[in-house]
């Protein structure tokens, strides 16, 4: 199955509502880049085409490559069929050399990142940064098979022997994405890559090596009930318990410590856990890169949970027509929980963050390194996020872990006065020297009223 490509049995591609887009300006619309018909023409994208084909001639002008024609036939027998498929919608004014060009666009920019000539073209080298999250977002995206069959005829004609397998690809994609450690939430220098059959585009590659390198958070489960063991009549009546859980300002009144967790290869960023009194959540650095990757995983893990368990898979086809499955990026040990582990992330956080009260607490802790202007910025960036979660999510993967909090939340009243107590008067040495003093003024008020009191009496 060398020359595998992609015959999805669903449909690759949609476009997010328009009221998400709204409540999220900025985070799923290309600054300059367009790829694939969605946003093609876009005003924003303009100036980009014209690099873009100077771009293409670049990659086309590479020592032994084929011509662009030759390209084209290339796209247009092995792929483009099958990539209009992909796409939701009208997308007949996308053309084949529209999609070539773009497929080798892509593959060149790759090639001069790892060769270290990206800065050749001072506008793209300018934009590098846009261009850079462009590639990832959810609906500006062409199937990867694309990229695979471009990359199969530049190595069949490139005498450099460095580029002499279909994984150096993958590898390609790697090494751009993974400059200055940008992607560091998928920590993929410690990954196994997938074959280049099981990636359906750049965003759905970067998911799963983000899932599984968060493989190890469990997904919540139902409690049993010990009544369904002895009678299926009987109806079990259990103390009703929020499904939310308060903002992290209320919490930490409540006597609830947050702790960051620092990232590394046994902490991930979805690692959050409660035991006893103390929250502990991996530190999230939140600049507007972040914003974006957090949001399009987050569209993109949506669309996963949505598909039919049999859609979760891929269709692959060989030239010999053989077909085959490869699996997508979740894991599904629980049939019971489909909500993966980004939508799960993105509930936890708006529900911890309602006010800048919230960003503040989060932050002293360490648990986010706010990089943007405000903490109003950061709470909106959660809240307008955890409005457009499109699937059910009453059982995500913290669940078990709201049922914790809430319970500690609704038997600490007392515990919350006694935790305002101590935030005031024993947050620093000085306050607790402040404190110390005040008690004993008053102990020794009291001692010498007393003495007075009876001094008084025997007279």
């Amino acid at each position: 199955m060398d020359d595998a490509v992609e015959e999805p049995g669903i449909n690759t591609f949609v476009q997010l509502p328009a009221y998400m887009r709204e409540a999220n300006r900025g985070l799923f619309e290309p600054r300059v880049l367009s790829i694939g018909p969605y946003h093609h023409g876009r005003e924003s994208t303009r100036d980009m085409e014209a690099h873009k084909e100077h771009i293409l001639q670049g990659f086309l002008q590479r020592p032994g490559n084929a011509n662009h024609a030759y390209y084209v036939q290339e796209v247009t027998a092995r792929c483009f069929a099958q990539a209009r498929r992909c796409y939701v919608g009208n997308v007949d004014g996308y053309t084949v050399e529209m999609l070539t060009r773009d497929g080798c666009f892509i593959v060149e920019l790759l090639l001069r990142w790892s060769e270290g000539t990206a800065h050749v073209d001072n506008y793209v080298w300018l934009m590098w940064n846009s261009v850079y999250y462009d590639l990832l977002l959810f609906d500006n995206q062409i199937p990867f098979f694309v990229l695979d069959r471009i990359f199969r005829v530049f190595v069949a004609h490139n005498a450099n022997q460095a580029f002499n397998n279909s994984v150096q690809l993958l590898h390609l994609v790697r090494i751009f994405f993974n400059h200055r450690g940008q992607f560091s939430w998928a920590n993929l220098n410690d990954l196994n890559l997938p074959n280049a059959s099981q990636v359906r585009h750049l965003l759905d590659l970067q998911y799963k090596l983000v899932i599984s390198n968060n493989l190890g958070i469990e997904a919540a489960r139902r409690d049993g009930c010990l009544c369904r063991l002895f009678c299926c009549n009987i109806v079990c009546h259990r103390p009703s318990m929020p499904r939310g859980i308060p903002g992290a300002n209320e919490l930490q009144d409540y006597g609830v410590r947050f702790r960051a967790k620092r990232l590394n290869e046994m902490v991930k960023l979805f690692d959050v856990t409660f035991q006893g009194k103390t929250m502990k959540i991996p530190r999230f650095e939140i600049n507007f890169g972040s914003k974006i990757l957090l949001a399009n995983l987050f569209a993109y893990d949506q669309q996963i949970a949505c598909q039919p368990a049999a859609a979760g898979n891929a269709a692959v086809v060989d030239n010999n027509g053989n077909h085959g499955v490869v699996e997508q990026g979740r894991n599904n040990n629980n049939n019971n929980n489909n909500i993966g582990v980004v939508t799960s992330y993105v509930v936890l956080m708006n529900a911890l963050v309602n006010s800048r009260d919230d960003v503040v607490v989060l932050q002293e802790e360490g648990v986010l390194d706010n990089m943007l202007s405000n903490e109003e910025e950061v709470a909106s960036f959660f809240n307008n996020l955890g409005r457009c979660v499109l699937v059910d999510v009453t059982e995500h993967r913290y669940s078990r872990m709201f049922q914790d909090v809430n319970r500690y939340w609704r038997n600490g009243v007392f515990r919350k006065y006694c935790s305002i107590f101590c935030m005031k008067h024993c947050k620093t040495p000085l306050t607790c020297l402040s404190l110390l003093a005040a008690i004993l003024l008053l102990i020794f008020s009291c001692t010498s009223m007393i003495f007075a009191i009876l001094k008084y009496t025997r007279d």
